[in-house]
């Protein structure tokens, strides 16, 4: 299976890697909520970069030192401070909103990735891509609907979430062509633990057992996100791969029914129709392409 896998075209494999990372992501999130009832996000971003250093830290050390070498540390510094906001901005987003609204609103990371992409790393969008960009606007403008319950205060939480995690996203399509996946998931724990400690400070509780379990198991399954991120963008460009981080809409709102009794605002279904079938387009017609 792995020999097949190597034989199949990169957009393919990026597709893989990319549907992945969306599924974990949203399992993450959802993971979260649960353990944000009981702990500060603050807190909670903290002890997740925590113990995600503490997971790597075994593969560093049986690896050996070599592939940490790097003459891109302020590159590195920036992206571990913008996750590390992005994810205190997130676990807000994720305890104050529902989830279906806060993963629709986080959408604008794909959205400001691709044209951040074409505007900053000068990566070539094709038309099609453009217009599916296009499309993709209007399922959001769907499911958000200006001048409802939705444009609240709190609403801008993943909105700037989202604008630090396209930001990071174009710094790691940077690092990928000369940085290994070993140093590039050390170093984003290695800053991002620290920098994370400085809010948590300022609201500190001791965790329950309970809830250091369910950290544990979301550090596990954003490392592993990680590793396919960072697989998926060695495989394709950033624009391209950023349009996988719709899927986790329909899997958000079908846990978020089922686990918390969030009951989807009608429009999310043709706002996320839209935003699926923009979505797989650009899989279908990159891997025409190629």
């Amino acid at each position: 299976m792995k020999n097949w896998f190597k034989t199949q075209p990169a957009t393919v494999q990026a597709s893989f890697y990319a549907l992945s990372a969306a599924i974990l992501a949203a399992c993450f999130t959802l993971t979260i909520r649960f353990a944000t009832e009981e702990l500060h996000p603050y807190q909670a971003v903290f002890l997740r970069f925590l113990f995600g250093l503490l997971m790597i830290a075994p593969v560093v050390m049986r690896g050996g030192f070599a592939p940490l070498h790097t003459k891109r540390l302020p590159l590195l510094g920036l992206r571990g401070i913008l996750s590390a906001s992005e994810m205190c901005l997130w676990f807000l987003a994720v305890l104050y909103l529902p989830l279906a609204e806060a993963t629709t609103l986080n959408f604008t990371v794909p959205l400001f990735g691709t044209i951040l992409a074409a505007l900053i790393l000068r990566e070539t969008i094709r038309i099609h891509r453009w217009l599916a960009v296009f499309v993709g606007f209007i399922g959001v403008g769907l499911i958000i609907q200006p001048g409802t319950a939705a444009m609240q205060p709190a609403s801008l939480l993943p909105i700037a979430a989202a604008i630090c995690m396209a930001s990071a996203g174009l710094i790691t399509k940077r690092l990928v062509a000369t940085e290994s996946t070993t140093a590039l998931l050390f170093y984003l724990m290695l800053i991002t633990t620290p920098v994370s400690l400085i809010p948590a400070l300022f609201v500190w509780q001791t965790p329950s057992w309970h809830v250091l379990g369910l950290i544990v198991l979301a550090a596990a399954m954003m490392n592993v996100m990680q590793v396919c991120n960072v697989k998926a963008l060695q495989f394709a460009d950033y624009s391209f791969f950023v349009g996988f981080s719709y899927l986790r809409l329909p899997i958000i709102a079908i846990l978020a029914l089922i686990l918390f009794g969030e009951v989807p605002d009608i429009w999310i279904f043709p706002g996320g129709a839209l935003i699926i079938a923009a979505a797989v387009y650009v899989a279908l017609r990159e891997r025409k392409i190629a």
